[in-house]
């Protein structure tokens, strides 16, 4: 699974984009884009990633995931009863004057936490159901005073369940920013292999230095850090997908050593990997037997 970088600019003279989506889909790849995203499923199950949360889910399923943050909605297989309502808004829309005042400070807060997912309830969901299903005939200031609204609710909501851990947040990042799309496709085409900073910097045309205060301010961490947590990251897809033992894994997913990767996953994950795989792997193996069986 290859983490993507994807430019999903809203219409031009829109701020929020909306898409009413009915037919079977599946995203391929883990991807990240500089906008903000609402995506309710009204109909459809499947498989759920946002950060390093996965997740079956099922009709009913309503989750914002904050600008930059990485995720995968993975469809059932035989899934042909869909019906998937999702908005997308920029940066010129959650940083506009219009948020600046006093009685958004909840708005405010509500995309703060977004930077690590939020899942909402039954109970929110009620509330904003027909909003976000009528949001899709809006167009103009409707639809900005609608999404409003749908936001306020969702703030207020508390059946908030945040999802991807603190650690996992990608602060800042742009979609568009070569630079580090350069350094995030190195370390993702080399992780098998032992990666070292003079090579990432020669792929950065930058001097260690100054691509090791680069990286920490665009994404709140340093490159040694982003290439363990996406090697874990690489090794819970294993985990979770196959066979393999905890051995192959390891050294599938870019380690060297069993005990860097024991160490390293638990320090990322907090838990081993062989508690992450009973904990995961059945609600995948769920989840692709229902889509094999039906």
């Amino acid at each position: 699974m290859k983490l993507k970088y994807k430019s999903t600019n809203c219409v031009i003279n829109q701020s929020v984009s909306i898409e009413r989506i009915k037919l079977p889909h599946s995203e391929q790849n883990w991807h990240f884009h500089a906008e903000f995203e609402l995506i309710f499923h009204l109909k459809g199950t499947g498989i759920r990633m946002v950060g390093d949360h996965l997740e079956k889910f099922n009709d009913g399923d309503l989750v914002l995931v904050g600008s930059g943050l990485p995720h995968l909605w993975k469809m059932q297989d035989d899934s042909d009863d869909v019906d998937v309502v999702v908005l997308k808004f920029g940066e010129e829309f959650s940083k506009g004057a219009y948020l600046s005042i006093p009685e958004f400070d909840n708005i405010r807060r509500l995309l703060d936490l977004a930077q690590r997912g939020i899942r909402f309830g039954n109970v929110t969901l009620s509330k904003v159901r027909e909003l976000l299903v009528a949001i899709s005939s809006c167009s103009g200031a409707i639809r900005i005073i609608t999404l409003l609204k749908i936001l306020s609710i969702l703030a207020d909501g508390i059946d908030k369940e945040l999802l991807a851990s603190t650690h996992f947040i990608i602060s800042d990042s742009k979609s568009d920013d070569q630079r580090l799309s350069k350094v995030i496709d190195y370390v993702v085409n080399n992780y098998l292999q032992q990666v070292s900073l003079d090579e990432i910097s020669r792929e950065a045309a930058m001097t260690p230095n100054s691509l090791c205060r680069f990286f920490k301010d665009r994404t709140n961490k340093t490159i040694f850090q982003f290439i363990n947590e996406f090697r874990v990251g690489k090794a819970c897809e294993l985990l979770i997908n196959g066979n393999m033992s905890i051995s192959e894994v390891c050294y599938e997913s870019g380690f060297h050593s069993l005990t860097s990767f024991n160490r390293v996953f638990k320090e990322i994950k907090k838990t081993t990997p062989r508690d992450f795989r009973s904990r995961y792997y059945p609600i995948y193996k769920e989840c692709h037997t229902n889509a094999c069986s039906a």
